[in-house]
């Protein structure tokens, strides 16, 4: 009887082997860190090793397709921000033995960590996304998507693409006709100047008329305030302009909020 009920299961992915390093935002390795159910060790380096169940494999072949793979594992360790490690994949569950996920290194966030905004942006290049009225500025470092790899920084990267793209979204941020906003900014160093290109997309139709993109280039300057403000002149790019408070800011994101 258990030969006849083995044969007639499935082995499915619970979870791949999970691998990565844990440093603080100096890239010291941190030592005894939880994840999932396991520590790291004196380099700061974890392994999740590969789960797998049963499925019977009558009820796998009526569904005609593999099962969804939906991972989370908790991050944690005193004196740093809890953070998350989230695998999602719609048919992942699928996935044959020796399934591997490598994850490298992942930067844990201390309490109450302090940054210095003037030289996080020294000499630098950054996107920027801003709402209809420009009283609220998304940042995101060039670097951005290899250094984010856990869900305390995906939800601001998904907020940044909701005021840059509406096609992407689904958004109505941008307006009428627009698709999409791309805005480079170069942050430099001698006298605090900027260079700033932004690049609008249009809406095309088979009926047409169809406008082509266009690009604007600005130079303007900024000016860091007791750590906590920002003065901005963007040039001939004039919603952008004016004083904000730094009201969000991490190694690779920054939000502002404008001054009322």
């Amino acid at each position: 009887m258990s030969v006849l009920i083995l044969s007639s299961c499935v082995s499915r992915l619970r979870r791949p082997e999970i691998t990565g390093v844990i440093v603080d935002y100096d890239k010291n390795p941190i030592l005894n860190c939880k994840v999932g159910e396991v520590l790291t060790d004196k380099d700061g380096r974890f392994k999740l090793v590969e789960e797998s169940y049963n499925a019977f494999f009558l009820t796998e072949m009526f569904a005609m397709e593999a099962p969804p793979l939906m991972v989370t594992e908790m991050i944690e360790k005193k004196g740093f921000e809890k953070d998350f490690i989230s695998i999602h994949n719609s048919r992942g569950g699928g996935r044959r033995k020796g399934a591997k996920y490598k994850i490298d290194t992942i930067f844990l966030k201390k309490v109450n960590q302090t940054f210095d905004v003037s030289a996080l942006l020294k000499s630098s290049d950054w996107k920027l996304g801003f709402n209809k009225n420009a009283d609220t500025i998304y940042l995101v470092k060039n670097g951005f998507r290899e250094w984010c790899k856990t869900d305390r920084c995906s939800p601001f990267y998904s907020e940044y693409q909701a005021l840059t793209d509406n096609y992407y979204s689904g958004s109505k941020n941008l307006p009428e006709g627009m698709i999409r906003r791309i805005v480079d900014v170069k942050f430099d160093a001698e006298k605090s100047p900027l260079k700033i290109k932004m690049v609008c997309e249009y809406r095309s139709t088979f009926d047409g008329p169809n406008r082509p993109p266009d690009t604007t280039i600005a130079k303007g300057s900024y000016r860091v305030l007791s750590n906590s403000k920002m003065i901005l002149d963007a040039g001939n790019i004039k919603q952008l302009s004016g004083n904000y408070n730094i009201s969000e800011v991490d190694l690779f994101q920054m939000k502002l909020t404008r001054e009322r």
